[in-house]
């Protein structure tokens, strides 16, 4: 549901000397039955537009420049920016230039334009703004770019999602705010130029053209964006930077393939981060908790479940829509039998989302080979309507055990090194036509992966922005196994107790025999522990530290106490 937001200019582009085209009518109302939300975003006074029966068919319209708002649907009215001042107003009187009044503004046209840079600089309170002949003062921090963008807020929309039309100075700033460009034909020059497509014919036959030609012929993908927001990977072979468009994540369906331990979730989640940077609103379905530390993230929530409960499908899909906040979802103390169900239920109840206000814009999938079996599950058939609509990306160990109904939706793929045979044959038949078939996925370097296309970029871990921590749930709180537990002895042997997690592991220190404390650093067993069992190189790292120092008794406690303790506050805060 990538791009189903259309916002349209009205004069000289929508209409011509206030009419528009009865082809262009038609072609509007097959945009509006597909599901696309239509927009009117005009410099005209408050309601000096008669669009009649064609009113039904807006979502918004924002009028004099930005400055008013309109929400169709409950038919409230916004002045965001406020009105120009009494006072102001007064003095365009007094030095008799003529004025139209709006709700919000006053507009004159070209003639008048120095008198009223001499009021405006003697008075303040108003910016002016140019289109073609005409002038506008407008009350400060109004635009038209401006005023959509708070529309579109208040209808629960992203212009992330929006393609927008236009011909003169004043469209500008909505051009830009969107995700795509279009300029009419006979646009000004400043307007071509910053238009991702430049139409052939001048005005509303512009405007029909590019409908035909993209939305209404199911091609909006293939517009090429002159401003695409890039996401960094790292760098090829040659040291060059490679990008990945975020349209391209947004707009289409990802595989992440790999074997486990080398650097999936750890790319799925430089991906989420960039998504997340750029204003896209991502849901992360999140099996193994990797991604817990997106929380840190301004406005990326994380919410976990237990043993027992997990919130509500219908209480996430609330929280997506009205908070437009991205989303951790981590299932990873849900009890495992009942993971499949939730998930089917939660894609089902995103549905209705996803069709009326185009968000979240990506979905990522960790392990979903857990979910989406060949063969057809609850998961796969709640998910298909969204495959449909691209913006999906699936991340698996095993690819041949996903449903062909979900491999033959992706469109695109990134691998880190592959060697289960079934899972590399699955790859290389999927990916045939992008000249990975020929590539070797066996010998893919560690900190690296293949992109569609064959090319190695080699991943840096310092363009992350938050810190990646694999299977945090497994050693923080949560009990290990007892074959990875930690198990206390000294030189007689074990001094009968156990710590099955970190929480444990610093409960228990002020308590141990300094004799098994001793006998564990002196082996460096506490090292061995964190770095081989938690694979925690940065506790281990700091246990070797303090294991170096060869101190003995209490103070041997005391720092061991405070190492261990920092590095679970600051697990604790991801």
């Amino acid at each position: 549901m990538y791009r189903r937001v259309l916002a349209f200019d009205f004069d000289g582009t929508l209409a011509e000397e206030g009419e528009i085209p009865t082809e262009l009518v038609n072609a509007l109302e097959q945009c509006h039955a597909l599901g696309y939300a239509l927009f009117l975003v005009t410099g005209r006074r408050f309601q000096t537009i008669t669009l009649g029966h064609l009113a039904k068919m807006f979502s918004g319209i924002v009028w004099e420049n930005g400055a008013v708002l309109m929400h169709m649907g409950t038919g409230e009215l916004y002045l965001p920016f406020g009105q120009l001042s009494v006072r102001l107003l007064k003095a365009l009187e007094e030095h008799a230039i003529p004025f139209e009044r709006g709700l919000a503004i006053a507009s004159t046209w070209a003639p008048h334009d120095q008198e009223i840079w001499q009021v405006v600089t003697a008075e303040g309170g108003a910016v002016v703004e140019y289109n073609k002949g005409s002038v506008m003062l407008l009350p400060p921090g109004a635009a038209k770019g401006a005023g959509l963008d708070r529309l579109l807020t208040i209808c629960g929309l992203s212009s992330r999602n929006l393609a927008a039309f236009g011909d003169g100075e004043n469209d500008l700033s909505m051009l830009e705010l969107a995700e795509v460009a279009f300029a009419v034909g006979d646009a000004v020059p400043a307007v071509r130029e910053v238009a991702d497509v430049v139409a052939e014919k001048p005005g509303p036959a512009g405007v029909l053209e590019v409908l035909d030609r993209y939305p209404l012929a199911g091609r909006y993908l293939d517009v090429v964006l002159t401003r695409e927001r890039l996401i960094s990977l790292g760098q090829n072979d040659t040291g060059s930077e490679v990008r990945i468009p975020a349209s391209q994540l947004a707009g289409r369906n990802l595989g992440v393939f790999g074997d486990s331990g080398t650097g999936k979730s750890w790319m799925v989640g430089l991906l989420t981060e960039g998504m997340h940077h750029e204003g896209y609103q991502v849901l992360v379905i999140d099996i193994e908790g990797d991604f817990r530390g997106l929380r840190s993230l301004p406005r990326f929530v994380s919410l976990e479940g237990d043993r027992v409960s997990m919130n509500a499908p219908s209480a996430v899909v609330a929280l997506l829509e009205a908070g437009g906040v991205s989303v951790v979802l981590d299932l990873s103390r849900y009890p495992v039998a009942s993971r499949s169900s939730y998930v089917a239920n939660l894609l089902r109840a995103l549905r209705p989302l996803r069709a009326h206000k185009y968000r979240p814009h990506w979905i990522v999938m960790e392990e979903a080979q857990q979910f989406l079996l060949s063969g057809g599950c609850e998961v796969t058939a709640g998910l298909m309507p969204l495959l449909a609509e691209g913006g999906c990306a699936f991340v698996s160990y095993r690819p041949d055990r996903l449903d062909p109904a979900i491999l033959h939706g992706v469109h695109h793929c990134l691998l880190t090194r592959l060697t289960v045979p079934e899972a590399v044959n699955t790859v290389r038949e999927h990916c045939g036509a992008c000249g990975i078939k020929e590539a070797n996925l066996e010998d893919i370097p560690t900190g690296s992966a293949l992109l569609c296309g064959g090319q190695i970029v080699q991943l840096h871990p310092a363009i992350r922005r938050i810190r990646h921590v694999r299977h945090l749930h497994k050693y923080l709180d949560a009990p290990l196994p007892p074959y990875k537990r930690f198990w206390f002895c000294d030189t007689q042997g074990s001094v009968g107790m156990e710590a099955a997690s970190l929480y444990e592991f610093l409960d228990l220190t002020p308590m141990l025999p300094l004799a098994s404390l001793e006998f564990h650093d002196r082996r460096q067993d506490f090292v061995r522990w964190a770095e081989s069992t938690l694979g925690d190189a940065g506790l281990a790292n700091s246990l070797r530290q303090l294991s170096n120092r060869k101190i003995k008794g209490e103070p041997l406690r005391e720092a061991l106490q405070k190492t261990v303790a920092a590095h679970y506050e600051e697990l604790q805060a991801l």
